[in-house]
């Protein structure tokens, strides 16, 4: 007969796995590169966050996506795993936070996860109250670097070396 700890704990992780099936998240990303098709692209994302219940904000343009969108943990996790599959997400930095509970009505009003949102712009983001006039080029841009290449390069950097923080 088994034992009955062992037991238990089976069934205890059974139901925190289930329960974290259930468990809420939002998914935020951006991606910046060349996208020849948008209304395919848009077309995806009805699709997939229709079928998968996720509300929230797309936007998309010939350079890039920036995404925030919410839903069932399990539901954001598959979202993920479908975009990793396609070469334009790849090098992606997914950011995923989970919470137990869906979002009031309220904040969620604020937030906008009311409702989906899926739109094509000129600019994923604004930087002033006037459009560009021709969009940025960023074919040359930099490299992401993880925390531990970033920790390295500031480590071995010369004593001429400066950080130039671009997030406000």
């Amino acid at each position: 007969m088994a034992d009955p700890r062992i037991q238990q704990q089976v069934e205890d992780n059974k139901n925190e796995k289930e329960e974290q099936e259930q468990d809420y998240g939002i998914l935020l990303y951006y991606k910046y590169t060349t996208i020849h098709n948008l209304q395919n692209l848009s077309d995806f994302y009805h699709s997939n966050c229709s079928s998968l219940s996720l509300l929230g904000r797309v936007r998309l343009s010939s350079h890039g996506v920036n995404v925030t969108v919410g839903g069932k943990l399990k539901a954001l996790k598959k979202h993920i795993e479908v975009l990793k599959s396609n070469s334009l997400f790849e090098g992606t930095d997914f950011k995923l936070a989970s919470c137990h509970e869906p979002l009031n009505d309220q904040v969620a009003k604020e937030c906008g996860f009311t409702s989906l949102s899926i739109r094509i712009v000129k600019e994923l983001v604004s930087l002033s109250s006037q459009a560009l006039l021709k969009s940025p080029d960023i074919s040359n841009a930099g490299k992401h670097l993880t925390a531990a290449e970033f920790h390295a390069l500031l480590q071995n950097a010369g004593s001429f070396s400066f950080l130039v923080s671009l997030f406000s």
